[in-house]
């Protein structure tokens, strides 16, 4: 489907337009959250702020995927090398990503959507499932087996299947450079205020667990469930309240009809997008959640 066939020129311009200081602010303030939440345990440690900031930090690392995958279609910043540096190094590396290899595939997904070419389609055709298959899949998350699987994956792919130890580890040591070197200043920073014992337990726990989850709800809602043969039925917008957004739709990700529609649009023009097409009464043919419950009734086996 053509965006020109929903939109009018005047309106695909505006929502074209990047606001670089938007992006500045966006991941200032990310950072600073996750300064916060390290800050909040440090001052106040016990259970419940050690609980609040897992749960903020995860949010943050989830942030940080979504503000790759915005990088990954040069909508950060209107300099592409700015883009990718900033998508990198604040984003990607943190939780050993890579936006540059990221965006070979995900383009893919996006020019095959629902295909047997498009790399996201083992997401979807693991639904419907049973509940107590989703609920064991949730479990994994939230004890960490996922993401241990994920990580560890990341990790065999980077060593490589050379049989010498010394050009494997040369391999991981350069693909995994900006992961070694983002983790290692965080780490130097905690370990600065005698705080090192934190990059484990609020930085790779959140990450092994809360984010899995957060990550694994996002892969579900955007395409699971669906039968369609075009953007508007394959497809899905979720809208849900600010808190739960916070946690699982940080940057307007839950508007993934319009990010679909329009590649080139901005996380902070998709609700703008969204009442565009709601105006010129394409409402009807979106497939719109209202709600998380929803989208778990449609891939689940009834």
């Amino acid at each position: 489907m053509s965006f020109d066939d929903l939109l009018d020129p005047a309106e695909i311009s505006e929502l074209r337009e990047k606001k670089d200081f938007i992006n500045i602010f966006a991941l200032s303030f990310m950072w600073l959250q996750v300064v916060f939440a390290f800050v909040l345990f440090i001052f106040f440690p016990n259970p419940f702020t050690f609980f609040i900031s897992m749960l903020v930090i995860a949010a943050k690392q989830f942030q940080m995927v979504v503000f790759m995958h915005d990088g990954a279609h040069g909508l950060i910043f209107k300099n592409r090398k700015l883009n990718d540096l900033a998508s990198q190094w604040l984003c990607a590396f943190p939780v050993m990503s890579d936006t540059l290899p990221y965006r070979k595939v995900h383009s893919q997904h996006h020019k095959y959507t629902d295909t047997e070419k498009d790399p996201d389609l083992g997401l979807t055709d693991a639904f419907p499932t049973s509940w107590q298959s989703l609920a064991r899949k949730f479990l994994r998350d939230l004890t960490g087996i996922a993401g241990i699987r994920r990580y560890s994956a990341v990790l065999i792919s980077a060593w490589g299947k050379e049989n010498m130890f010394f050009k494997s580890l040369k391999r991981i040591l350069f693909k995994l450079k900006g992961f070694l070197l983002t983790n290692s200043l965080l780490f130097a920073v905690l370990l600065s205020f005698d705080q090192g014992w934190l990059y484990l337990l609020l930085w790779w726990l959140p990450m092994l667990t809360f984010f899995s989850l957060f990550y694994r709800i996002r892969s579900i809602t955007e395409h699971s469930g669906l039968e369609g043969d075009d953007d508007f039925s394959f497809t899905r917008t979720t809208l849900v309240p600010w808190y739960l957004r916070y946690f699982l739709a940080p940057l307007n990700v839950n508007y993934h009809i319009e990010h679909h529609l329009f590649t080139f649009c901005p996380w902070y023009n998709l609700p703008k997008a969204h009442r565009m097409l709601v105006k010129k009464g394409f409402i009807k043919e979106m497939e719109i959640s209202h709600g998380y419950l929803p989208v778990l009734k449609r891939i689940l086996i009834q």
